[in-house]
């Protein structure tokens, strides 16, 4: 395996674990203020958002 082949799959295990990471964080929070919907969609917006940023990079990468 090539060195750069090796860089891509490691790269792409990382936004894995770290989207897996993310989620877990996510779902905890929606689930602690799921009582009050609009302060939980503030309060989980910074992993919202990163979810998203994650989800682009793993789509620029193929």
């Amino acid at each position: 395996m090539s060195s750069e082949a090796y860089r891509v799959l490691k790269t792409t295990a990382d936004l894995q674990d770290e989207r897996v990471e993310l989620l877990k964080v996510y779902r905890l929070c929606l689930a602690k203020d799921q009582d009050e919907p609009p302060e939980t969609r503030e309060m989980c917006g910074a992993c919202t958002q990163s979810l998203r940023e994650i989800e682009v990079r793993r789509q620029h990468g193929r």
